[in-house]
């Protein structure tokens, strides 16, 4: 019985810092309207945000990192893009969003509607008792792994569930460091957590 309860206190804990941690790092892109092959946008709501464009075959053309408490405006001038289909990549702590741009002649246009949203998971860690989180909302298969410090996989399991809770009590092994991957939606998150934090 006090395991459950010290599970259940322990997973309040993880959805508050979840909710607090989500209403600190969220943002939203609002699209301005553009001027020839110009894109504009605001970013609200957010504090630290990698931002990237991508041509069609995800290679990197442009990327910045934005620290800022308020919002920002954006201006890209994409005049020495050749026309085609590009993507604006905009990554929290914890999301990642992906936006199409259309160069079509002397015009490019931003989406304002994402194409694509992956919440990143949330780990917390107690003294060696690791929660992970991750919202799947498209229900699309989320695969998890656990290393050693000698690269030896000591977990290993995929699941489509909507909601994906999971704890791992890592203090007893005989490692101090653990390497978890979280894959899903065509993305690879790496976390390496201490048994002694």
């Amino acid at each position: 019985m006090k395991k459950i309860l010290k599970f259940g206190l322990v997973l309040v804990l993880v959805l508050t810092a979840m909710n607090v941690q989500a209403a600190e790092v969220d943002f939203a892109l609002n699209v301005k309207k553009g001027q020839g092959k110009m894109v504009t946008f605001v970013l609200d709501k957010m504090d630290n945000i990698e931002l990237s464009i991508y041509d069609a075959n995800k290679v990197l053309i442009y990327s910045e990192k934005v620290k800022s408490k308020e919002s920002i405006n954006r201006t890209y001038d994409l005049n020495s893009l050749p026309e085609g289909t590009y993507f604006l990549e905009a990554e929290s702590e914890l999301k990642i969003a992906t936006y199409k741009i259309a160069v079509i002649g002397e015009t490019a246009t931003l989406e304002e509607a994402a194409v694509s949203v992956v919440y990143k998971p949330v780990f917390v860690n107690d003294k060696g008792l690791v929660s992970l989180s991750v919202f799947n909302f498209e229900k699309k298969a989320v695969t998890i792994k656990i290393y050693n410090e000698d690269e030896v996989e000591l977990f290993s399991e995929t699941t489509s569930e909507e909601y994906v809770g999971r704890f791992f009590d890592i203090k007893m092994l005989p490692n101090d460091k653990f390497t978890f991957v979280v894959s899903y939606a065509n993305n690879t998150m790496i976390k390496t957590i201490s048994a002694v934090e």
